[in-house]
């Protein structure tokens, strides 16, 4: 049996046994990542965490499957607030979205890995978060081209229009295998 998602938007998550089950999303929502792409997801740690769910700079999305605690979708418009984000970039490729607060980063979604596929909690979180930042702005995120997947298709069908996707830079990582020469004459 189906049972209904449930997504709140909160400024702020102060709860400790919300808190805890957020954190056990969070690492083992990224824990498969660890040999999926060479870029260490889910790098905050539980301090840091527990602070960004604290942070009302931060929009915090949580997503409930007959009232458990299934997923968290994070977005900001605070950049300078994410460690691996240049917001001076952002503020310069958007300056007038950006003067009037509307570039947004969203900062990542986590799903419980037991609801990941049965009920859509994933598109359902991240659809209601999207609706929710309104029209005429900008929505940023990062990932791993070894993890792509069709944001855009994504946003355009959530919000019933087109979007224009660019791809603002690449992050490559590469390696270069190496033996010793053989030292015949």
């Amino acid at each position: 049996m189906t049972r209904k998602i449930e997504v709140q938007e909160k400024a702020l998550v102060e709860d400790a046994a919300e808190m805890d089950r957020l954190w056990s999303i969070y690492n083992a929502a990224f824990a498969p990542l660890i040999v999926a792409a060479p870029m260490r997801h889910g790098s905050y740690t539980r301090p840091e965490f527990e602070a960004l769910l604290r942070d009302p700079d931060f929009r915090k999305y949580v997503a409930y499957v007959g009232g458990t605690v299934a997923g968290l979708c994070v977005i900001t418009t605070r950049l300078d607030k994410i460690p691996w984000v240049s917001a001076p970039y952002y503020a310069h490729r958007f300056p007038d979205l950006a003067a009037r607060g509307r570039v947004f980063f969203l900062t990542g979604v986590i799903v419980d890995p037991a609801y990941q596929t049965t009920q859509r909690v994933g598109a359902v979180l991240l659809a209601q978060a999207v609706r929710s930042l309104g029209e005429d702005g900008v929505l940023c995120a990062d990932y791993s081209e070894n993890l792509r997947s069709g944001l855009r298709k994504f946003v355009e069908r959530t919000l019933g229009r087109a979007g224009v996707e660019e791809v603002l830079d690449r992050q490559a990582f590469v390696a270069y295998a190496y033996r010793k020469k053989n030292r015949e004459p």
